[in-house]
């Protein structure tokens, strides 16, 4: 039975191993960097950091069939003149769930709660590298915003994708 609902306490665990497998497998081929995939990015701190702050659960959705199979959050932007924006950030299916239609189910129900809460647009930052999210999200009516920036302390290009919302009401 699918179910897609906001998290809670209890997935903190499950949500911290699902980010940490999700950004080695999406991530370690484009910066190259073991240090960072292995040594840096552990599942404790992440843990540490939801109980430390469990507001950080409240923006975040979770596809749970009996097992927390992905995740997907969302955040104001930084911009105050975006009120009408949500920002998408940490979406991720565990690897050994992906090509199940996971992904897709998170995205349209965060694309339907954007809505319901009053949402215009949706933005997101995605790796220049990572063909296979960027055409994820153009098959999933994203566009690219004509904006890039470089990753601190790399070579690695971030790009501005986003997607109007279109009111069913």
């Amino acid at each position: 039975m699918e179910m897609i609902r906001y998290a809670k306490k209890s997935d903190i665990s499950r949500l911290a191993e699902i980010e940490v497998f999700g950004k080695r497998t999406a991530y370690r081929s484009v910066f190259q960097d073991d240090i960072g995939s292995f040594h840096d990015l552990q599942v404790l701190p992440i843990i540490q950091e939801y109980q430390r702050n469990s507001r950080l659960l409240d923006n975040i959705l979770v596809y749970d069939d009996g097992i927390v199979k992905g995740i997907i959050g969302g955040k104001e932007p930084s911009e105050s003149s975006e009120a009408k924006t949500i920002e998408l950030y940490g979406f991720y299916v565990d690897p050994f769930f992906k090509g199940q239609g996971i992904g897709r189910a998170l995205l349209e129900h965060f694309c339907l709660e954007a809505e319901r809460k009053g949402k215009e647009k949706i933005c997101l930052w995605v790796l220049e590298d990572n063909t296979f999210a960027r055409r994820f999200y153009e098959l999933n009516g994203f566009v690219y915003g004509n904006q890039k920036a470089m990753i601190e302390g790399t070579q690695v290009v971030d790009l501005y994708y986003e997607k109007r919302l279109v009111y069913s009401r």
